[in-house]
């Protein structure tokens, strides 16, 4: 298990690397999970086409889970419906913690609306629905996130 989620932690640097040398938005955002943990996120989206992104997204935990880091990588399909633009996605990532907490695999859906504000800046509101598998068992629950974009 170790050795699977060290491997996509490795995977998912190129990737944020990769995404944050060729981003199209870098954005920060905070989310608030429905237990009381509370999420703050650096984010970097790539246009892949008109209406496809590609989102790495590193999340800290504040409060509860000491040292708690949320890795992912998500795949957005979105449709602009003048001002508004809705998205929806999925992706993968992991669930990094210091023992005595357990490292985790994420399966993730995502839900959200970006809107427009003055030029180059969007707010965005999302809904993160997170699975994760970690040597505990199974656990899921929604995040629910607000947080700004600047488009380059």
């Amino acid at each position: 298990m170790k050795r699977a989620a060290a491997s996509l932690v490795f995977l998912l640097a190129i990737g944020l690397i990769g995404a944050g040398a060729q981003a199209v938005a870098i954005g920060f955002g905070v989310g608030y999970e429905t237990s009381g943990l509370i999420l703050v996120s650096a984010l970097a989206e790539t246009l892949i086409n008109r209406s496809i992104d590609l989102r790495a997204q590193v999340g800290f935990a504040t409060s509860s889970i000491a040292g708690l880091m949320l890795v992912t990588m998500d795949l957005l399909g979105h449709w602009a419906i003048p001002p508004l633009d809705p998205y929806i996605g999925l992706g993968i990532g992991a669930a990094l913690t210091p023992p005595p907490f357990s490292t985790g695999v994420i399966a993730e859906g995502i839900a959200g609306m970006r809107v427009p504000a003055p030029n180059v800046v969007q707010l965005f509101l999302q809904v993160r629905y997170l699975v994760r598998w970690s040597s505990v068992g199974w656990n899921a629950g929604p995040v629910f996130e607000g947080g700004f974009l600047a488009r380059f």
